[in-house]
């Protein structure tokens, strides 16, 4: 087994894989420093096919053409680093100047792989590669540095990603600085680091997305959260008069069947008699005692409650949740010594009502019901085109 193809190949794959998922997340994500791993990802992957001896054949490039292109592509790679970290720390963490620091990374990589390309023709030029890659270095590691005492998260991995071929670039671009020399095995060295770069770095996005997603479920669970208590009454902890609208709307195509507007007969004596507390416990003890199935309770403000009613036999059960009133009061609030009723106006809803049409019409009833002794429920069961009762039956 040919060792040398099977390391060349294994690096190419994870780095395929990197760079690929990469530029997949970006149409969804749009943050450019997907864009600059790529970039990265790209330049090594060209960088490792050219300077390693099993890469390319002497038939297809000449060696020394594919170092060249090689040195030029780690310095690409190199370059590509600064604005990726720029754009990869989080916008919170203030950086100051580093954060501009990183974006002439670029530049320096830039004028090193130009260095590079020149070498050919003025020997020279080599030195100034290896002088502007050890600066690239230096402000890479000072980036990371300030952006960890600033409590980057996202820096943390990069720290472990980066260390190595931070050291790694320290001694490979110093030693051909002053030998002008190759460091002995240093593409494999280097390439050892870019895998656990890639490796580490797509640990950190993996981690840094399920923040986004934790952060945005928190942020809709506040939204909805928020949305709940504009919809429910603060005291009885049953839908207002918004969260009725907003129910019966939602429901369009599910609509009651019937509509009970309900009245706690002379509240005003108990709130002047018992006081406001006594008061408040009873409206709470009535609105539980409305739940049930086939139901949806709302309270419409003072001592008035509103039924939406799903079933067949709506009469009924709206009678029966009216009677259960006296009952849960008598229960919930026994040093009340007074016998709380309520009064209820019925009405069907029809397949043209709205909400507003069908309160009416229970308005109506309800002040039927009141005028004929409290106490009691009655229905209105035919209409006509102006909505006004022609019967009504208790």
């Amino acid at each position: 087994m040919d060792w040398a193809s099977v390391f060349l190949g294994a690096f190419i794959g994870i780095a395929g894989v990197f760079g690929i998922a990469a530029v997949a997340l970006y149409p969804r994500v749009r943050s450019k420093y997907l864009l600059w791993t790529a970039a990265r990802v790209l330049c090594f992957a060209v960088m490792a096919v050219m300077v390693l001896p099993m890469g390319l054949p002497d038939t297809v490039l000449p060696l020394e053409t594919r170092l060249i292109i090689g040195e030029v592509a780690l310095a690409l790679g190199a370059a590509c680093t600064g604005p990726f970290l720029a754009t990869y720390i989080e916008p919170r963490i203030r950086l100051g100047r580093f954060r501009r620091h990183l974006g002439w990374i670029f530049i320096l990589g830039v004028l090193a792989a130009a260095a590079t390309w020149i070498g050919s023709y003025f020997p020279a030029a080599h030195q100034m590669h290896d002088l502007l890659l050890l600066v690239v270095t230096y402000l890479l590691a000072v980036g990371l540095y300030v952006a960890l005492r600033a409590g980057s998260r996202v820096a943390r991995y990069q720290a472990v990603a980066w260390m190595p071929l931070i050291a790694i670039g320290f001694v490979a671009f110093s030693y051909e600085f002053l030998t002008r020399d190759s460091l002995p095995y240093w593409p494999y060295i280097v390439i050892v680091g870019l895998v656990l770069d890639f490796i580490v770095t797509a640990t950190g996005f993996a981690d840094g997305f399920l923040q986004i997603k934790q952060e945005r479920d928190r942020a809709v669970a506040s939204v909805m959260a928020a949305e709940q208590m504009t919809q429910t009454d603060p005291l009885t902890n049953i839908a207002n008069r918004r969260g009725l609208e907003q129910h019966f709307e939602r429901n369009g195509r599910d609509r009651p069947a019937g509509i009970a507007l309900i009245d706690c007969d002379h509240f005003k004596r108990i709130n002047d008699s018992f006081g406001h507390d006594m008061g408040d416990r009873v409206l709470v003890a009535l609105a539980q005692s409305l739940k049930g199935d086939d139901l949806f309770v709302a309270r419409l403000g003072g001592e008035e409650f509103i039924l939406l009613i799903y079933s067949d036999d709506w009469q009924s059960k709206a009678e029966a949740a009216r009677r259960r009133m006296t009952q849960a009061v008598r229960v919930e609030v026994p040093e009340l010594q007074h016998t709380v009723t309520a009064s209820a106006g019925l009405t069907a809803i029809a397949p043209t009502d709205t909400l507003s049409c069908a309160m009416k019409r229970a308005d109506q009833a309800l002040y039927a019901a009141k005028e004929a002794g409290r106490n009691r429920s009655l229905a209105l069961t035919e209409f006509r085109s102006d909505n006004t009762p022609l019967t009504a039956v208790a």
